[in-house]
């Protein structure tokens, strides 16, 4: 949904218990200084300027301009001096959070992700002058971000030893896919390097542009990490395939991209708790009048600590991200751009004052600092933000919105609707049982009898789901948010395990109601 900050949109996040176990003040990174061998230098040297204020924060958008080397104005700045470096040598980058100090976080270790670098000849960066020479992705069950952290921030590499000398720029580059799952949530860091060239190399690898490589909807640029995958496709080109370069003893690969996409594997995802929320689409509240150059944000009637809903209104720009922020959290997190509404559909459960950020397609943003203090309905407007663009007519709203009362508190760890462990022998059927707060926008279950173990659980509806789709094991049950359009009974039930199936029809979507499946796992 695209909808314009001139316009109304509607903003859902709809949110389920987990269980968030304390971290250290870990946040985000940046690129620090160079390894020219062994020998590190000094923080800065060679290494374009980042803005003090900012300067560990993620590119907001894949598009913007600073996705060249970094926060504008500063990464157009020219770095003290250029390294001099030989063709075919091993160099290194540096990555930190806040000093060079030891004890250094570097980065989230949530933030998971590739580690990419570039070459480009060019003193400015502009233009389709920038070739990968180093990438290292998701590899035996670990990330690029992982192997950076294990060897304290510091990723190597070598330089073709076939280019032409001259004066390079080294682009640093980290994605982190935390919130990738969202339209625009990845989370890329960018930095550069200024150095020289040295040796008889005669080659001028032809090169991509920044902003331009990356499109926000490729693959590893729009990737779910709280779904099963066994792979992933680094963004961009593949990797120049000179006479030296390549990987390093990270593990990376320099093989080229595969045509397919990520396949099935259970990722490693948060515990759930032991609360169960019941998650049942609130009213759509009236929206707020807009103020003249400005933005306002109201919740919704229904809004509490499991379900979260806003209108943004103001600002004369097109919305293409929204972010929120609790004081549960140290990140921002991306909502789903469905057609009906952002959704949040990570299972966190919300810790007030929120935080709200929103970005426009130029690439500004307006952050609303602990916005919302309670849970009760509040009307905020902000100052001037976003002055270009163009009024225009309210966006239409979407008649298949969700229109029923907002979600109850959830029920006590002791709900009868929690699974049971399988029976370890016996032929006893598979049941499926509804969960208490289901409905035709939210619909989950539990799956108990002779199940064996459960490899996924899908359902198939009467309505616009005429093909399973796979529900999310929320670890108390399975559960499916519609996405667009209502749930239609009769719903199909798939069970696998392992090479066994079996379906379960249920008739509607009342709660409790308990399905037998047509055989045991």
């Amino acid at each position: 949904m695209t909808s314009l900050f001139q316009s109304y949109s509607r903003v859902f996040l709809v949110a389920a218990l987990i269980a968030i176990l304390a971290q250290g003040a870990f946040a985000h990174t940046y690129l620090s200084s160079v390894y020219l061998g062994d020998s590190a230098l000094i923080e800065g040297d060679c290494v374009r300027k980042h803005p003090l204020t900012a300067h560990d924060s993620p590119i907001p958008l894949v598009t913007s301009p600073d996705m060249t080397c970094g926060w504008l104005p500063e990464a157009n700045t020219a770095a003290n001096r250029k390294c001099p470096v030989a063709a075919g040598s091993t160099i290194g980058l540096q990555w930190h959070h806040q000093t060079a100090a030891a004890t250094d976080d570097i980065v989230d270790p949530t933030h998971v992700g590739p580690v990419i670098v570039y070459l480009a000849k060019s003193e400015t960066g502009a233009g389709k002058v920038w070739f990968k020479i180093y990438e290292d992705g998701f590899v035996n069950g670990k990330w690029g971000v992982d192997r950076l952290l294990a060897n304290r921030g510091r990723v190597n590499f070598k330089i073709p030893s076939d280019i032409t000398p001259g004066n390079y720029l080294v682009r640093g580059e980290i994605i982190a896919l935390h919130g990738a799952y969202a339209l625009n949530g990845v989370q890329p860091y960018v930095g550069c390097v200024e150095i020289t060239v040295s040796g008889s190399g005669t080659v001028n690898p032809s090169g991509v542009a920044f902003p331009g490589a990356y499109s926000n909807t490729d693959p590893g640029m729009l990737f779910d990490l709280y779904k099963a995958y066994t792979s992933y496709i680094i963004p961009g080109p593949a990797v120049y395939t000179g006479s030296s370069s390549g990987s390093s003893s990270s593990g990376a690969s320099s093989t080229p991209k595969p045509s397919s996409t990520p396949s099935a594997q259970t990722p490693s995802t948060p515990a759930p708790s032991t609360q169960v929320p019941s998650t049942s689409a609130p009213t759509t509240a009236a929206p707020a009048k807009p103020v003249a150059g400005g933005i306002q944000v109201q919740l919704n009637e229904g809004t509490s600590q499991w379900w979260f809903g806003v209108t943004v209104s103001g600002g004369g720009e097109t919305l293409v991200k929204v972010e929120m922020k609790d004081s549960g959290s140290t990140d921002w997190s991306a909502l789903v751009d469905f057609s009906y509404a952002y959704v949040f559909d990570k299972h966190v459960q919300l810790v007030l004052p929120i935080s709200l950020r929103l970005t426009s397609s130029s690439g500004k943003q307006v952050t609303l600092s602990n916005v919302f203090t309670s849970f009760s309905s509040n009307l905020v407007s902000t100052g001037q933000i976003f002055t270009s663009g163009s009024s225009t007519a309210p966006a239409p709203t979407n008649t298949n919105a969700p229109s029923t009362s907002a979600p109850a508190t959830p029920p006590p760890a002791t709900s009868t609707n929690r699974p049971t462990a399988p029976p370890a022998s016996g032929s006893s059927p598979v049941k499926v049982t509804v969960h208490s707060g289901t409905n035709s926008w939210w619909f989950a279950v539990t799956v108990s009898g002779n199940t064996g173990a459960i490899s996924t659980v899908e359902l198939m509806d009467s309505g616009s789901v005429r093909s399973f789709v796979p529900l999310s094991n929320n670890g108390w049950g399975y559960s499916y948010t519609a996405q667009g359009s209502q749930l239609v009974a009769p719903i199909t039930v798939r069970v696998t395990s392992g090479s066994k199936q079996v379906t379960s029809t249920i008739a509607s979507l009342t709660p409790s109601l308990v399905s037998t499946a047509n055989g045991s796992l």
